[in-house]
């Protein structure tokens, strides 16, 4: 019996007597007290027995203790290649077109942007594709992105439509979703994305009025901020999981706060996900010097989420409580592809449009550029000096490819920076719900 490398404790501030203890190989979450907290810390340091066998087994539970021939680097290696090359599922993010009806100043597009719209030839064969691929999966995912995919909206009804089609013949679960600026989305296209079966889509504000018409104005100068919020307002009730993503850089940041108040006016406060969005030089598109480092957006995005409760509005993740990564990303799987109006094939979304980063075409299959390919695909994290001894890889598996193959410095997770908080406000939240059951049961 030995410790997990992957354990965590932290002093509990409702309750001096305990400790919150997390592990991010299992995720588990637990208070443990400070009596039995020293019994498991003499076990580990100076390999004295813990005489209490349920300390035992509740510390096994969570696997905060392990086995002693357990390699959690291994298992972690198995599940992140399990995941890499699983074959049973289907992503593709599509752009329809890259023409934009937005001049945001930090867009990544804006030098590859082309006034073209996917032709019919490129639908057929995306289908077609998708219709060999039915023989070996058991679910699709589709991504509607741009560019504004709303202003190439018929090709994104007619290949949803297609494909929806395929997987009924098939039984094949599908799925679709779509990254919109939201200016063209009224009640008419609503109605029609639901019958597409969009899950959910994800709009973005940049603040209140006048920082966000300064941020993502349309390519004439005029404002789009009363127009969007308008449109959620109209269609919030049909297409009912919006994700409002604000993003956030040195140049907003003292203001992304006012965009709940406008929320509220326009009684979008528990119906749509606010949550925040960081905002990079993607391209060499925008000044390095607008933007956050990581370490002071993770904590700005806790503060935000930590006001987000306490003024009553709903959030994707109530506690900003960690996930498990296997893979990081769609990027560094090979199941998920990237393509563009012209049918050019690429891993990440932040690539489209960048001939140097085209890994194919779906017009005829041949891999173009194996050699940056194969560098999304083939890292391993357990085997990168930088991470393979971090407590966090479970949690970051390595942190964002793109920025990993650009060489950026700071590529790890948010929670390296701001895990303690998050555990903190979940236990409290956790705490205060076993309490209140507690007193209903009573």
């Amino acid at each position: 019996m030995k410790a997990s490398k992957y354990n965590f404790f932290y002093e509990f501030p409702e309750d001096m007597e305990k400790l919150i203890a997390y592990n991010a190989r299992t995720n588990a979450l637990a208070l443990i007290e400070k009596e039995n907290y020293i019994k498991y810390q003499n076990f580990v340091d100076k390999s004295i027995a813990i005489d209490d066998e349920k300390l035992i087994e509740d510390l096994k539970k969570g696997q905060f203790l392990i086995d002693d021939e357990l390699d959690e680097l291994e298992l972690l290696k198995y599940n992140m290649l399990s995941s890499k090359f699983d074959t049973r599922h289907l992503g593709l993010t599509i752009a329809p077109t890259m023409n934009c009806n937005f001049d945001c100043i930090y867009c990544y597009e804006k030098n590859e942007r082309q006034n073209v719209t996917m032709p019919k030839d490129v639908q057929d064969k995306i289908v077609e594709f998708v219709k060999q691929q039915t023989k070996y999966v058991e679910s699709i995912n589709i991504g509607w992105y741009g560019g504004e995919p709303l202003l190439a909206f018929d090709v994104v009804k007619d290949i949803s439509e297609r494909v929806m089609d395929i997987c009924k013949e098939k039984d094949i679960m599908y799925s679709s979703f779509i990254v919109t600026n939201g200016y063209k989305l009224n009640k008419e296209i609503a109605e029609e994305l639901k019958k597409l079966n969009m899950e959910f889509m994800q709009i973005t504000l940049d603040g209140p009025e006048d920082i966000h018409n300064k941020r993502r104005p349309l390519k004439g100068g005029q404002g789009t901020f009363r127009k969007i919020l308008e449109n959620m307002s109209e269609l919030v009730d049909i297409l009912p999981d919006i994700s409002l993503r604000i993003n956030v850089d040195k140049e907003n940041v003292e203001r992304v706060d006012e965009i709940l108040e406008e929320l509220d006016k326009f009684g979008l406060k528990n119906k749509v996900y606010a949550y925040l969005g960081y905002v990079e030089p993607i391209n060499d598109c925008y000044s390095t010097g607008k933007c956050l480092t990581m370490k002071e957006y993770s904590n700005i995005d806790f503060e935000f989420s930590d006001k987000l409760k306490k003024l009553g509005f709903v959030e994707n993740n109530i506690s900003g409580y960690p996930n498990l990564k296997t893979n990081f990303c769609g990027a560094d799987k090979t199941n998920s592809l990237v393509i563009d109006p012209n049918g050019d094939i690429y891993k990440c979304w932040s690539d489209i449009g960048m001939v140097e980063y085209k890994v194919g075409n779906i017009m005829d299959n041949i891999s173009v550029n194996t050699d940056k390919y194969m560098k999304y695909i083939l890292y391993d994290s357990t085997q990168d000096n930088e991470c393979m001894n971090c407590k966090m890889l479970p949690i970051c598996m390595g942190g964002c490819p793109r920025r990993r193959i650009d060489g950026k410095v700071d590529r790890c997770s948010s929670y390296k920076y701001v895990l303690k908080e998050y555990l903190e406000k979940t236990a409290i939240i956790k705490k205060e719900e076993l309490r209140k059951n507690k007193t209903v049961e009573a």
